[in-house]
């Protein structure tokens, strides 16, 4: 959390919720600018909001669908557009925040992060198939990282 108070503290410029077609063709098309598609993390945080049937709430149960998150769980590698960006849409929108933020180390398959563009990926049945659910959990407790990278292999 130190580097997003650092952000802060050292200032923070507008941030457009747009990019040029030439660079995100596959986006959200901004109405009547067809130049324009919708910053994919807008897109993407939003769905925190659909999940908690915003707009739709019911009067005096607004968080019953859960929001706000009562804790917030993160990949590391995304503070900047949950802890910056994200508080930001939801203050635009006079909602509230979640109340804690938990952000966690990554699994890595060969002491790199797994990533499905790389290729590098488990398959998480073959493990529950072979030692079930409940010794999955205690191990992913166990050897997971909320600090550090923890290196997994079938």
């Amino acid at each position: 959390m130190q580097d997003v108070v650092q952000q802060l503290n050292t200032g923070l410029s507008d941030l457009s919720i747009s990019r040029p077609v030439d660079r995100l063709s596959w986006g959200i098309p901004v109405p009547d600018d067809s130049s324009q598609t919708i910053y994919v993390w807008l897109d993407a945080l939003i769905n925190y909001l659909t999940k908690a049937n915003y707009p739709f709430q019911i009067p005096g149960k607004e968080d019953a669908a859960g929001w706000p998150a009562d804790l917030h769980i993160i990949g590391k590698d995304i503070v900047r557009f949950h802890c910056i960006y994200w508080p930001a849409f939801l203050l635009a929108l006079d909602l509230p925040l979640p109340k804690q933020i938990l952000t966690h180390a990554h699994w890595t398959l060969g002491h790199e992060k797994m990533s499905k563009s790389r290729g590098n990926v488990v398959n998480p049945f073959f493990a529950l198939d072979r030692f079930g659910s409940d010794v999955m959990r205690y191990y992913l407790i166990r050897d997971g990282g909320i600090k550090d990278d923890s290196d997994y292999d079938n």
